[in-house]
């Protein structure tokens, strides 16, 4: 889990989480890459956290997501 953040900093990746206030399964494409997020923001994180702020690109907004909570995650782009 700990490279999830190195690779939302270079791509775009599909993550599979459970939401903790609906106990629903989504998923969605995130990403942390400076081009793709709005300009205004830097984001700096802790490999060693418990949760990991990522922006959802399809719904233009951030998600903070609980690293015990994802399912499974790739690599899209």
């Amino acid at each position: 889990m700990e490279n999830i953040i190195d690779m939302l900093s270079n791509h775009t990746v599909e993550i599979t989480f459970t939401s903790l206030s609906s106990g629903r399964e989504i998923s969605a494409n995130a990403t942390l890459k400076e081009d793709l997020i709005p300009s205004h923001f830097n984001v700096k994180q802790s490999k060693d956290a418990e949760s990991v702020l990522c922006y959802l690109t399809n719904e233009k907004r951030w998600e903070d997501i609980n690293k015990k909570s994802i399912v499974t995650y790739k690599i899209v782009e």
